[in-house]
């Protein structure tokens, strides 16, 4: 019997047999071997306050409409999890890409086996010097570089980041290599303040403990900074990077928010220091801004040479890492206590040194 991770209602996670499929002509047959969440929209969608519970998003009317019918697709058992690394095992009598053996990985559920097309553009080889790691890290790294450009950041600027989860952290490692002077990291948890001085951050600030606002400046000689990337998803954390930079600076989010309360005051920094403030999501039919110089399979591709290059890493970033059985009950731990994880890992008792 296989099996897999399934959210079956709000807050609550079971492991369960998963339907074993015929594999067709175009397709791979995947043996798991260390999986990842999306701490983000995964623990998001488990909260019961995700916007897709009552409503739906129009793509032709890029709106919001409400549908009450749309907190079905929620309703019953939905596959749970992100990104999934493990070797093939099978392959359909079309496929050319893939053989048998090959390390590989994808957009997937936390599961013991996977069913991949093979022309599923987010089907990817592992190939050394690129470690599994890595891969589970494609993810965030991606959100990362987007953010990154949407800023604009350059050689010399000074950059406040909110939120040191596995994006914030990508982001921290782009802006080093952008040449930024000042890199800021902020967060609550010291455990994730460590991780952003591993990667670059030249100063760390708890926001439960300081006024980031006032501290940025006293860094920065009395200036704000040039450029906030708020990467935590928190409201209380977006009205502070508006306090956090200076006249006509850019302020990038690139959290997920959820929940209708909310700590902005707009007639406030925001209003008389002329921000400009910029939603980062790349996806949902939303093109780089760059289009069509950049789009996601050419960021995609630059992330792998990146990863494989050592231009940036995922070394502690996933952590903890449990196992295949272990998963509900960490997850739900992590979901409680955020100081629990950086990013999640799974590994399967199948092979328990993916890692």
């Amino acid at each position: 019997m296989l099996r897999g991770l399934f959210m079956d209602g709000s807050e609550h996670l079971v492991i369960d047999e998963i339907e074993q499929k015929e594999l067709q002509d175009n397709q791979i047959r995947i043996h798991s071997e260390f999986s990842a969440i999306k701490h983000g929209t995964d623990l998001h969608i488990l909260s019961g306050k995700s916007p897709f519970q009552n409503m739906t998003f129009d793509t032709n009317l890029r709106l919001f409409v409400e549908a009450p019918e749309a907190g079905l697709q929620h309703s019953g058992k939905r596959p749970f999890g992100n990104t999934t690394v493990g070797s093939v095992i099978e392959v359909g009598k079309s496929v050319t890409k893939f053989t048998v053996n090959d390390k590989v990985f994808t957009y997937g559920p936390i599961a013991e086996m996977l069913i991949v097309d093979e022309d599923n553009s987010y089907l990817e080889h592992l190939v050394s010097p690129m470690a599994a790691t890595d891969a589970l890290c494609m993810d965030p790294a991606f959100f990362a570089y987007g953010a990154i450009r949407d800023a604009g950041a350059k050689p010399g600027d000074n950059v406040i980041v909110s939120g040191m989860g596995a994006i914030g952290v990508f982001i921290i490692q782009f802006l080093k290599l952008s040449g930024c002077l000042n890199i800021i990291a902020v967060d609550p948890l010291e455990k994730r303040r460590d991780l952003a001085k591993q990667f670059g951050a030249t100063a760390v600030l708890d926001p439960t403990q300081c006024d980031a606002a006032v501290e940025t400046r006293s860094i920065l000689d009395g200036k704000g900074a040039d450029i906030a990337i708020e990467a935590s998803g928190n409201y209380r954390a977006l009205r502070d990077s508006l306090r956090c930079v200076q006249q006509n600076a850019k302020v990038v989010t690139v959290g997920y928010y959820k929940g209708k309360e909310t700590d902005l005051a707009l007639g406030q920094e925001w209003h008389h220091n002329q921000l400009t403030l910029i939603s980062s999501l790349p996806v949902w039919g939303n093109p780089m801004r760059d289009y069509p110089l950049w789009n996601e399979s050419r960021v995609r591709q630059t992330l792998i040479e990146m990863f494989k290059r050592k231009m940036i890493s995922s070394e502690n970033v996933v952590d903890p890492v449990v196992t295949f059985e272990e998963a509900p009950e960490a997850i739900m731990n992590v979901y409680r206590n955020p100081s629990e994880s950086n990013k999640l890992g799974v590994i399967y008792p199948n092979n328990v040194e993916a890692q």
